[in-house]
């Protein structure tokens, strides 16, 4: 295992990041809590799985090859070797709560495969690509170990694998919230962390084990490419589930109606 190397956080930076992730989350809990007095009660189901998930971050980081610097501010907790910082403890909730929600809702809705891209690629994918990019230029962050693939400190395939992560939480919330009724529904709560961890190290572990080893950089090149083969084609087959494609059907048949039928005077 290649050792991790020291940071040294810019503490600005460091602190901006702490106060946006942990107001972030009080504002993704304040409207889960707003959705239950509705009686939706999946945002708050979905939060709960979210902070689990946060938690289940140290492992991602260790088998990844991830190191966070020691002086980022504020409060800290040691895991599998790695002192993890302020952000971690919260640091996923928004998005499993908010994007998983919204994902889950494209789907229910028969949304189209390009609006699907869009939202986890485009609207989440790039914000989160962009995010990670800042806390490597201001030392928070670094993927270490002989890795070829990284553009600005980010690997391509980690880029790829965190983007086709939320078309699968969807499709987990999806057929949670169909078959799952009162309060099986709960059983999210473990689902969310399991499905995080498992897809992650699933469709990611030929370029850990190479990253982690004596490879060489064509070894590391080749894992990548079939990281990122497997995780476009996971994602892509699971959304051809029968369920899922009747409903874009459905869904693109009543907008071709709706095209066609005349206005009234």
């Amino acid at each position: 295992m290649p050792a991790a190397p020291e940071l040294h956080a810019n503490q600005t930076v460091a602190w901006v990041l702490i106060v946006l992730l942990w107001a972030g989350a009080a504002a993704t809990l304040a409207w889960a809590l707003w959705k239950l007095s509705r009686q939706d009660h999946l945002p708050i189901v979905l939060f709960l799985g979210g902070l689990i998930a946060c938690n289940i971050e140290p492992l991602g980081d260790y088998v990844g090859s991830i190191v966070y610097a020691n002086d980022v501010p504020w409060i800290s907790y040691t895991m599998m070797g790695h002192r993890m910082p302020a952000f971690i403890l919260v640091g996923a909730a928004s998005y499993v709560t908010i994007g998983g929600y919204i994902a889950y809702r494209y789907l229910a809705e028969g949304r189209s495969l390009k609006q699907i891209f869009m939202l986890s690629a485009v609207y989440v994918g790039i914000p989160e690509i962009i995010g990670e990019m800042v806390m490597y230029h201001f030392h928070i962050i670094k993927y270490f170990g002989e890795n070829p693939t990284r553009i600005y400190g980010i690997p391509l395939y980690s880029i790829v694998q965190n983007t086709t992560l939320l078309p699968v939480y969807g499709i987990v919330i999806y057929f949670a919230v169909r078959y799952l009724k009162g309060a099986q529904l709960l059983w999210l709560i473990p689902f969310i962390p399991a499905v995080t961890i498992g897809y992650i190290v699933g469709v990611s572990w030929p370029a850990y084990q190479t990253v982690t080893s004596s490879s060489p950089a064509w070894a590391v090149w080749v894992a990548a490419a079939y990281v990122i083969a497997t995780s476009i084609a996971i994602t892509y087959y699971l959304l051809q589930i029968s369920e899922l494609k009747r409903r874009r059907g459905t869904a693109a048949a009543s907008v071709r109606v709706s095209a066609v039928e005349p206005t009234s005077a």
